[in-house]
């Protein structure tokens, strides 16, 4: 009876000793993966802060190198005063100049649209004059309009900058403020004087020169 006590002491001993192996064995691997699971939250987050830390620096250095507005308008000028000198020489069309004009200036500056309604106007009002509806007194002096028109939304748009603050690689804010241009009015007094007149006229093929208007028999640029 008392051996058997004795075995039965010895094998609790046993049992105990294994259980809290065991025990202890469970909590070792679940230490591990606990670790695990912090190393590899760690290295993601300085993954994610490296890559961040990436994008704002790519993103500065973009601003930093792009051009000026002003940079890119001199270019567009630049290459309108190098291109002109095609036209007088009579081995480019002014239509195809304007056209070349809206594409550079699309290129430079895609979100301001000032530079992209007076090229298109003139792509139209060349269009007219080349078609031979109008004269070369009508069509200087339908430029030298649309030319002013050019110079006072330049202007509206520099102290609407400089009374904003809104630095200009901001495109998004600018366009906001811009977007009621004085070409958006020219535009709107066109489609209002097309329609007194009773005819189904369209602004994007159709100006008018004085009191008379003239339309290109020609599909619009877009």
């Amino acid at each position: 009876m008392k051996k058997n006590e004795a075995k039965g002491r010895i094998a609790g001993r046993f049992l105990t000793a294994g259980s809290t192996e065991a025990r202890r064995i469970v909590e070792d691997e679940l230490k591990l993966k606990v670790y695990a699971i912090m190393r590899e939250f760690v290295f993601f987050f300085i993954l994610v802060i490296a890559l961040y830390g990436c994008s704002v620096i790519t993103g500065k250095k973009a601003s930093t190198l792009s051009p000026s507005w002003e940079e890119r308008k001199q270019q567009i000028l630049d290459w309108a005063r190098s291109e002109k000198t095609k036209v007088d020489s009579g081995s480019l069309k002014n239509s195809e100049y304007w056209r070349q004009f809206y594409q550079k200036s699309i290129e430079l500056r895609p979100d301001l649209d000032d530079f992209l309604c007076y090229a298109n106007e003139m792509i139209k009002i060349s269009k007219i004059f080349e078609e031979g509806k109008i004269t070369k007194q009508q069509f200087e002096d339908k430029q030298r309009q649309l030319s002013d028109l050019l110079a006072q939304e330049e202007k509206r748009r520099a102290e609407i900058l400089s009374g904003t603050r809104i630095h200009e690689d901001n495109e998004a804010a600018l366009f906001f403020f811009y977007s009621k241009s004085l070409f958006t009015g020219y535009i709107e007094d066109l489609r209002s004087q097309l329609s007194k007149t009773g005819l189904q006229l369209s602004t994007r093929n159709c100006a008018f020169f004085g009191d008379s208007v003239h339309c290109s028999d020609q599909n619009p640029f877009f």
